[in-house]
């Protein structure tokens, strides 16, 4: 698990390009994230392609991020949430 420094600075690296970076949050966010799909739409395929759909988002809107409107963390839940959401209304 990263601590806050070390999340702080990959959020950084991200926003910079650093795909290193982004590796490491992806390892340590990957899970919770997939479960919330998982949970959204209970289909492991679809999931797991939602979950790649979200990270896609996440990497290429890094730089909207701003820590002033709250965590990262949140910040990529609601990413990943809507995209699940979206996702299941298609289906």
């Amino acid at each position: 698990m990263l601590s806050e420094n070390e999340l702080i600075e990959c959020i950084d690296k991200i926003q910079a390009g650093d795909q290193l970076a982004f590796e490491k949050v992806y390892d340590n966010f990957s899970g919770a994230l997939y479960g919330l799909c998982l949970k959204i739409l209970k289909d492991k395929d679809l999931a797991k392609d939602t979950l790649q759909e979200s990270f896609v988002k996440i990497w290429k809107y890094s730089k909207s991020y701003s820590n002033k409107k709250g965590s990262f963390y949140t910040w990529m839940l609601n990413i990943t949430r809507n995209t699940a959401i979206d996702k299941y209304r298609k289906i």
